[in-house]
């Protein structure tokens, strides 16, 4: 604590840019290691300084401060002591996300992300969205205009926020305003292809949104059309009958020879998940059945099966979809699949099938 003290005077926005350069750079260098991390993050008033110099008039020093504090808000403490000691901090975080010619919007992002993966944070920093009722409308326009900042930071990180949003039922509500539409809004990104990190930012969204049942008519119904956006992905350059395709919604019908599925694995894990979750009533089964969902999924097991080991987990989460759709709703016997009590010993055994299950997944 008395080494970190002794850099309070070199962080000083009126200090020597010589000295105010070389200290900073050696904060930024401790950031980057968890112990030191630790440290930084029990010295609020080092970070209160930090944050300070985010503002710095010269770029290397507020590259530099910004930098310190993505690093600092991707554990834990630290991301509870920027939120709970550094006043102002969230709203120099939207400032510069919301400025087109901000420079370093992207990292700004990546702070917001980090800080809202905490689910004991993600209320108070939701609160910032009562305080200004356009700020979340601003954040959507941030994520879903096309080049939206003009100095070449791409926002991508925006995604993976709203995803930590929904989380909680609070997130989820803002999320799902109807008025609003930002899940409508959001949703294309579910196939946007120049990024992994946007694309499974929405997709971890709508998986969110899924596990709430009591959205889920209004997910299938005509106003939100969800299911094409989880499908589509899914969906490779096979050809099918007429009957079957008549079934399928139209968004998938006649696919062009060379349409690609999803190619990240974790992504189709969670575009299944979203499907077992619609399976939990009657009617989202009867839904799903009466769109061709099987038929794209018999497609898509057959694909995942031919990549091997990489693909084990999506062929599991695939297979338990399936293995829902084929049965006869009297051979299930439940309306709603979340109202059903496991028995303790069922547990326990589905336990420890995922340990084994994740033990033999290669690294």
């Amino acid at each position: 604590m008395e080494t970190l003290s002794e850099f309070k005077a070199f962080l000083q926005k009126d200090s020597r840019l010589d000295l105010k350069a070389v200290a900073l750079a050696h904060i930024l260098s401790l950031s980057g290691n968890v112990d030191s991390r630790e440290l930084l993050s029990k010295s609020p008033d080092i970070l209160g300084l930090i944050l300070d110099l985010t503002t710095d008039p010269t770029a290397a020093i507020s590259k530099d401060a910004t930098f310190t504090l993505v690093n600092i808000s991707s554990e834990e403490i630290g991301a509870k002591t920027l939120l709970k000691e550094c006043p102002g901090l969230l709203e120099r975080l939207f400032s510069a996300i919301f400025d087109e010619k901000n420079t370093l919007a992207d990292a700004w992002c990546m702070i917001l992300c980090n800080m809202s993966r905490q689910e004991a944070l993600v209320e108070e920093i939701l609160q910032e969205f009562d305080k200004d009722v356009e700020k979340m409308n601003r954040l959507v326009i941030c994520f879903t205009r096309k080049g939206f900042n003009k100095s070449g930071c791409n926002l991508h990180y925006i995604g993976p926020a709203f995803s930590n949003f929904s989380q909680c039922s609070k997130g989820r509500e803002l999320l799902c305003d109807r008025e609003k539409m930002f899940f409508q809004r959001i949703m294309p990104f579910v196939e946007f292809k120049d990024s992994v990190i946007r694309r499974g930012g929405a997709v971890g969204f709508l998986k969110n949104i899924c596990f709430d049942s009591t959205r889920h008519d209004w997910l299938l119904s005509e106003e939100v059309n969800v299911l094409p956006y989880i499908l589509l992905p899914l969906a490779g350059p096979e050809e099918f009958d007429e009957e079957d395709n008549d079934k399928l919604p139209i968004e998938l019908q006649y696919l062009s020879a060379d349409k690609e599925r999803e190619d990240d694995p974790d992504i189709r894990k969670m575009l299944l998940e979203c499907l077992l979750q619609l399976c939990a009533t009657r009617k989202g089964r009867e839904f799903l059945r009466q769109k061709g969902t099987y038929e794209i999924l018999r497609e898509l097991h057959k694909w995942e099966v031919k990549q091997g080991d990489e693909s084990r987990q999506t062929v599991l989460a695939c297979e338990n979809v399936v293995d829902v759709l084929i049965r006869t709703e009297d051979e299930i016997g439940e309306d709603n699949l979340k109202h059903v009590e496991i028995p303790e010993e069922v547990n326990k055994q589905l336990e420890k099938l995922d340990v084994l299950n994740d033990e033999n997944v290669p690294q």
